[in-house]
């Protein structure tokens, strides 16, 4: 059975719901996920239950498509993964429907412009990582090789201890021992 959802925010809680409320009952939500929030603030209660309430075929009604999200690439995010859960989607201020052509294709639109920015992204990220390469500084987390770890296993392994028991005098990572048992015993 198809579900109609309305979503109502508000960024203040001087603000009042009552005009997205309205719209929202008129426009047939049956139940509305309602919230005075800050747009900027990343965890929002009444959207994360409106993300487990709906299943494929529901439909989610917006009075506006800025009330949404909590930026613009949020909003298109949120859209897309309505899109690929088989949720409707409607904004009621731009006459926004993904069951119609039209309504497809400005959403189209939008997952072009995210794709757009996650390309830009990365590729600025990528341009970052050449050039500290390039200036020679170290990228990723620091080297784990420990001189004096290497020696603990080295000395217990010549004792005839087994990994488990080296993991347990020493406190090295099962993982660790066994890496540096393996260098220990390449490097003979």
């Amino acid at each position: 059975m198809q579900h109609t959802f309305g979503y109502a925010r508000v960024s203040a809680t001087d603000q009042n719901l009552d005009t997205q409320l309205e719209d929202l009952t008129r426009a047939g939500c049956t139940r509305i996920f309602q919230e005075k929030v800050s747009g900027t603030r990343t965890r929002s209660h009444a959207l994360d239950e409106l993300l487990a309430a709906v299943r494929e075929g529901d439909v989610v009604v917006v009075n506006r498509l800025a009330r949404l999200g909590r930026n613009t690439v949020h909003t298109i995010q949120l859209v897309e993964e309505f899109n690929r859960r088989g949720v409707h989607f409607r904004a009621l201020d731009l006459s926004i429907d993904s069951r119609t052509p039209a309504g497809k294709m400005i959403i189209g639109v939008f997952s072009s412009f995210n794709q757009y920015e996650r390309e830009n992204n990365r590729q600025k990220s990528l341009a970052g990582i050449a050039l500290a390469k390039q200036e020679g500084k170290h990228l990723g987390r620091p080297a784990g090789r420990d001189a004096e770890k290497v020696a603990k296993v080295a000395t217990a392994l010549e004792r005839g201890l087994s990994v488990a028991e080296i993991v347990t005098l020493t406190g090295i990572s099962r993982a660790s021992v066994k890496r540096y048992r393996q260098e220990l015993l390449a490097s003979r």
